[in-house]
């Protein structure tokens, strides 16, 4: 089996509710999955359970998790003012849309390879590879993304500036989701 059937494979495991899977053909053997907190395991052999619950003697300390919330302000659509004279007919006035931001096209975007954990540095003592406005060129390595407990680089496969960063240091990101956006030294760059 290719390497990029198992990544699919594996994204599309972690995406769905189940919490193991078993997969055999003649040259190949694939067993995966979920402990804990619905992270995703590769076994190449099936664990046997334990006879007893374990207890892990450590204690647990949650995480602080930090949330952002706007709140959520019910707008009053706006109601249609008509009004009649002898000499004015019926009018009906409506105030102009708001204009919707661009949407980002991934075309123009360093995309996740894996699915993982991204990370813009080396270490939290490190210098990011690409900061915004830094130019990147074809190959470049952009960040990193930990999957299966392993460092994946993340590389740009296309040369421009660094326009915006689409996720946060530590964010979980998913196969194929833009990451960085850039503006391309080129337009037949796309």
């Amino acid at each position: 089996m290719e390497l990029d059937k198992i990544y699919q494979l594996m994204d599309k495991f972690e995406q769905s509710s189940l919490t193991s899977f078993e997969y055999r053909d003649q040259d190949f053997e694939i067993q995966m999955g979920k402990k804990g907190h619905g992270k995703t395991t590769v076994t190449p052999q099936p664990t046997p359970l334990p006879n007893q619950p374990v207890i892990d003697p450590t204690p647990v300390t949650p995480t602080p998790v930090s949330t952002v919330s706007t709140p959520v302000v019910a707008e009053a659509e706006p109601t249609p003012v008509a009004t009649s004279t002898a000499s004015n007919p019926t009018s009906v006035v409506t105030p102009d849309p708001e204009p919707e931001p661009a949407p980002i096209d991934p075309k123009e975007c360093v995309t996740a390879p894996v699915v993982g954990i991204y990370y813009p540095a080396h270490s939290s003592e490190e210098a990011p590879y690409v900061k915004l406005g830094d130019h990147v060129s074809v190959g470049q390595q952009v960040g990193l993304i930990q999957a299966m407990q392993m460092m994946r680089p993340v590389v740009a496969k296309q040369a421009g500036t660094v326009k915006a960063f689409l996720v946060k240091n530590g964010e979980e990101v998913n196969f194929g989701q833009p990451l960085i956006q850039l503006i391309p030294d080129t337009p037949d760059d796309i």
